[in-house]
């Protein structure tokens, strides 16, 4: 029988192309497709991911084709709507992104953005309808045309520069943690002597990609980047390194050694010292929560339900460095087969094979699976609320879509985030814990 996908948490690939475009500074989207597009994103993406962009969102244009585009085609419509846009927002970049009505008509989008180029205007194009694909091709299409169409890395030829490191995997908004996981990523790299050009988030724009030829490597800290690494070394020549996920707490020495060993400076000294000063900070927070991790019980079960590389970084840290037990982990982004068996054998090193994964976005089914184990405590989506409540647990939202708080600078990843990651899962134990004596009333 037909299956029916409820609480979806993959949306479009035209939202996934958003998600990239809205997260370089200077770059302005144009969507072409109906109005509905624009603000299902909006509602669906944006106010579910921990928060917003600049007052609401950041500035987005549409070119709110209606049936008679859809009869006739809208080729004049986007034509029309390119050229207001360029008048009233001023962008280093003007990004045409398509939906699905647009693609079904066949509008010629490489067309109109050569016509812009023309005039003098900087565009790209991706074309992103939903049937193609989710969030996750669509991040990996508006990546590809991006290194394919912007002129400045066009030449083969640039010279490289020291130590800098490329950042590919992170999909704005699929991660609610994605801002500050970036700036964390460049405070470790920066403590082990390298630079990372984090290309999204705060300050990285049109320039930033600009570098891309003249790093001396490619990262990808998730599958979702594995394309462009590869791209990357096939044009330029650029090695690169391929990690599950973002490191979590003491994985994040092991991380940073193994990408100076990819650039050749395995036992650094300088490398070494930092993370020796950042274990001990680390370990005087572990030291400071032992009073309540054997009060409140923390040692129970846990159940993990969010994307690939969140779900392993998390269950590395709770398992083996928090002394969690590992139970079902819930792995909602739609990676191919080879990605899934990959997935396995991370999660069985880390977890000793103790834990369950489960490949699902599936509300009905996760819900499910959390009630075959017995799990203390599920950190994972808005959507596993009514979940932990009929089990009687305590929820962290961590994952999207999260609806009840608000993330603007928080990070899960590296040293720092492990603080965030002990504060979260910790309070939600000790709110969930029976309550001590008041010993300020007596």
């Amino acid at each position: 029988m037909p299956h029916h996908l409820e609480g979806v948490r993959n949306f479009c690939a035209l939202h996934g192309a958003l998600q990239l475009f809205e997260a370089m500074d200077g770059v302005v989207p144009v969507v072409h497709s109906t109005a509905g597009c624009g603000v299902q994103y909006h509602l669906g993406v944006t106010r579910q991911s921990g928060g917003s962009g600049p007052f609401g969102s950041p500035p987005v244009s549409s070119s709110n084709i209606s049936e008679k585009h859809v009869v006739f085609g809208g080729g004049s419509r986007l034509r029309e709507q390119l050229k207001n846009t360029v008048k009233v927002v001023k962008g280093d970049l003007y990004a045409i992104v398509t939906g699905c009505a647009a693609e079904m008509v066949g509008d010629d989008i490489p067309a109109m953005a050569k016509e812009g180029k023309e005039q003098g205007w900087p565009v790209v194009y991706a074309n992103t309808p939903g049937f193609g694909g989710d969030v996750h091709h669509g991040y990996q299409v508006a990546v590809r045309a991006l290194l394919e169409q912007l002129p400045e890395l066009a030449a083969s030829e640039t010279a490289p520069v020291e130590n800098l490191v490329n950042i590919w995997g992170v999909i704005p908004n699929s991660d609610p943690f994605w801002r500050g996981n970036l700036q964390e990523l460049h405070r470790v790299l920066s403590g082990a002597g390298l630079t990372a050009n984090l290309l999204l988030g705060d300050g990285q724009g049109v320039q930033a990609w600009r570098q891309i030829p003249g790093a001396r490597l490619n990262l990808s800290v998730s599958p979702w980047g594995e394309e462009a690494v590869r791209l990357l070394e096939e044009r330029y020549g650029t090695p690169y390194l391929s990690v599950p996920a973002l490191p979590v707490g003491f994985a994040t020495g092991k991380f940073l050694r193994a990408v100076l060993a990819a650039l050749g400076r395995d036992n650094d000294e300088a490398a070494e010292s930092f993370i020796a000063r950042e274990e001990a900070v680390l370990n005087r927070h572990f030291a400071r929560m032992a009073d309540s991790y054997f009060r409140h019980g923390f040692q129970r079960e846990f159940a993990l339900v969010g994307e690939s590389a969140q779900v392993i970084g998390l269950a590395g840290f709770l398992s083996g460095q928090l002394g969690l037990v590992p139970g079902t982990l819930a792995v909602t982004d739609p990676l191919p087969e080879p990605s899934r068996r990959e997935v396995e054998q991370h999660v069985g090193a880390i977890t000793k094979g103790a834990a369950t994964v489960v490949f699902s976005e599936d509300q009905a089914e996760i819900t499910d699976a959390l009630g075959t184990g017995s799990p203390g405590i599920v950190v994972g989506s808005s959507l596993e609320r009514a979940a932990a409540a009929s089990l009687g647990i305590p929820l962290v939202e961590a994952s999207f879509p999260i609806g009840s708080r608000l993330i603007l600078d928080r990070c899960y990843s590296g040293y720092r985030g492990a603080v965030t990651v002990l504060e979260d899962v910790g309070s939600a134990m000790v709110a969930g814990s029976p309550r001590e004596t008041d010993v300020t009333a007596q």
